[in-house]
């Protein structure tokens, strides 16, 4: 990739999201931007609304190197068009969504133009598509194309990848059981895209019945349980099947809407990492309510079945028709307005990430020794680290009844000033590109998740762009 004029292209920079990235970009790198440590390229269809918002951010922000960034007419809908800015540029961050609609210009013109690529999709009927076709080529050229280097999976997937890092470090195997809790915490602040609100209804219509846990591994992931880790997998998941959700570090938990793709892309990454973390791994992604009392906690479930019912009847209703989705994805213009970046930046986020085992019971595919399976222990012991920061102690709690040991380790995440879908998407995307023109990074190519592709590099990037991270053991 050596002479190519421009490190990063961007790819969407006069949308919503892609606006975000921009002021991102110009608010925490001016000086870099300024000195020419930092070539941006935003290839756009319109260059005179792309220099209203540069307009706009410089008088807003106090930006002095908004004219740095340089300026070309693009359409991702024309391959020639998209080929000619990825022959210049070493990375492209595309936030164009819909993916199905206007991703596959922009990877095959990376793969053509040698140069990496990260965007923010979760469309994993489009991720599946890309990997069949580009994964073998971009290997043998190395380049890294990376998906969903956004709030919707990357940060589950880096999660894990640091829970599971510190239980090799510190136990020489992997844990076999990881919970990923998103505080609701602050929701009334948060919002959602257009362009993402379209993205789940294609989604939706490509995938149909056909979603399940292995979905991004093509229904190749070699799942392995012995029997001591089930008898320890099933106690954990019991809990999450019954109707009193209730955990005590956490509260009343309940699933989301992207539950199963955020589980469904942390087991991607063990699957394109041979299965590092083990093959009888098991995600759990839920939300949380510390303040939930229980008879709200119920009105809340009896609420939800009634609006499953509802909206089942309805989508059988319009089924034949085409009807349902057709209409939101054609008027969500007029029915919905998302929140600004000024007003998402009174948000604030917290996510944690909890990695547990049984002593005695690994998630690697030989039989476990030990004890019998866990009744659930008692909140151990903390010792708060910074992460990166790590001093050794006592992981595990003892059950007295049982005589079982359980280990855990927390990784608490968290931001303020930005909300977690659109902001913090924002960070993650830019540093994840900012990643890619390091040269410390794994030795991994190919269509990758960020943090197979990525690893320890965004970490410290994140962790230096003030993303909280703090371990508890």
């Amino acid at each position: 990739m050596d002479g190519k004029k421009y490190d990063i292209l961007l790819l969407g920079s006069t949308g919503y999201t892609g606006q975000m990235v921009l002021e991102y970009f110009l608010k925490n790198y001016q000086r870099g931007i300024s000195s020419g440590e930092v070539k941006l390229l935003c290839a756009v269809r319109s260059t005179k609304k792309l220099s209203d918002i540069l307009l706009r951010i410089k008088e807003k922000e106090a930006i002095t190197c908004s004219e740095k960034i340089e300026a070309k007419q693009c359409d991702v809908g024309d391959y020639d068009s998209i080929l000619s800015c990825c022959r210049m540029c070493r990375v492209v961050i595309s936030t164009v969504g819909p993916y199905a609609t206007y991703g596959y210009n922009t990877v095959k013109a990376c793969v053509e133009g040698n140069c990496h690529y990260v965007d923010v999709c979760g469309e994993h009927t489009f991720m599946l598509s890309i990997h069949k076709e580009f994964n073998e080529i971009a290997k043998e050229k190395k380049l890294k194309i990376i998906h969903s280097a956004s709030f919707i999976s990357a940060i589950s997937d880096l999660g894990t990848f640091i829970i599971q890092e510190e239980f090799l470090k510190r136990y020489k195997e992997p844990c076999p059981y990881i919970r990923i809790r998103l505080s609701a915490e602050g929701s009334e602040l948060r919002t959602v895209g257009k362009t993402t609100i379209r993205s789940f209804l294609q989604f939706r219509k490509d995938v149909q019945n056909g979603y399940h846990e292995h979905y991004l591994c093509d229904g190749k992931y070699d799942k392995v349980v012995n029997d001591k880790v089930s008898s320890y997998l099933q106690e954990k998941e019991k809990k999450k099947k019954s109707f009193f959700d209730y955990e005590e570090e956490f509260g009343y938990c309940f699933g989301t809407v992207y539950s199963r793709a955020e589980e469904a892309y942390v087991l991607w990454s063990n699957y394109l990492l041979n299965y590092r973390y083990g093959k009888s791994l098991t995600v759990s992604y839920q939300q949380y309510d510390a303040h939930l009392t229980t008879p709200m906690y119920v009105l809340r479930k009896m609420l939800s079945s009634v609006k499953k019912v509802f909206s089942s009847v309805v989508a059988f209703a319009l089924s034949p028709f085409g009807l349902g989705d057709y209409l939101v994805g054609k008027y969500v213009d007029w029915l919905h307005t998302p929140k600004t970046a000024t007003e998402l930046r009174r948000a604030f986020w917290a996510c944690t990430v909890v990695g547990q085992s049984c002593v005695g019971v690994s998630s690697s595919s030989e039989d476990a020794k030990g004890g019998k399976g866990p009744v659930e222990g008692t909140h151990p012991k903390s010792g708060n680290q910074e992460c990166g920061n790590q001093k050794s102690g006592n992981q595990e709690s003892v059950n007295q009844n049982s005589g079982s040991r359980e280990r855990k380790i927390f990784l608490h995440l968290s931001g303020k000033n930005e909300d977690p879908g659109y902001l913090l998407s924002a960070k993650i995307i830019s540093e994840s590109g900012l990643s890619l023109l390091e040269s410390n990074l794994p030795d991994t190519f190919g269509v990758l998740s960020v943090s197979v592709g990525l690893g320890q590099v965004v970490v410290e990037r994140l962790r230096r762009a003030s993303l909280g991270m703090r371990i508890e053991v």
